[in-house]
């Protein structure tokens, strides 16, 4: 393997890897899940509406493809918990999904808009 290559069944390590590889998942969990959903948003279902209908659909493609690649990591629970915040989620998943749970619900959600 090149230096700068990754394998793309190993999960990133650091923040700058996470943000790296899936860019638009940390778009939108950054920007539409930070601590300030309760202000903006009427729960997750509506920020995640409003990112569908805000966004170019060529990033929302980008980011299902992102959710999928990051679906097929050797991850557990805790593992997506951490890629959440790595990647900028604040708050946690709408009961009463985990956060592998969500990132499948959220790829099957945004894969149908």
């Amino acid at each position: 393997m090149k230096p700068l290559e990754h394998d793309r069944r190993s999960s990133p390590q650091t923040h700058w890897e996470w943000h790296a590889r899936f860019p638009e998942t940390a778009q939108l969990l950054g920007g539409w899940f930070s601590q300030d959903i309760v202000d903006e948003f009427r729960g997750h279902d509506a920020a995640v509406t409003d990112y569908a209908e805000t966004t170019n659909p060529q990033l929302v493609a980008h980011l299902v493809g992102e959710l999928h690649e990051l679906l097929a990591l050797p991850l557990d629970d805790g593992d997506y918990a951490l890629a959440a915040a790595e990647l900028g989620m604040e708050v946690s998943p709408p009961e009463p999904f985990s956060h592998g749970a969500w990132f499948q619900s959220l790829a099957a959600t945004l894969s149908g808009i």
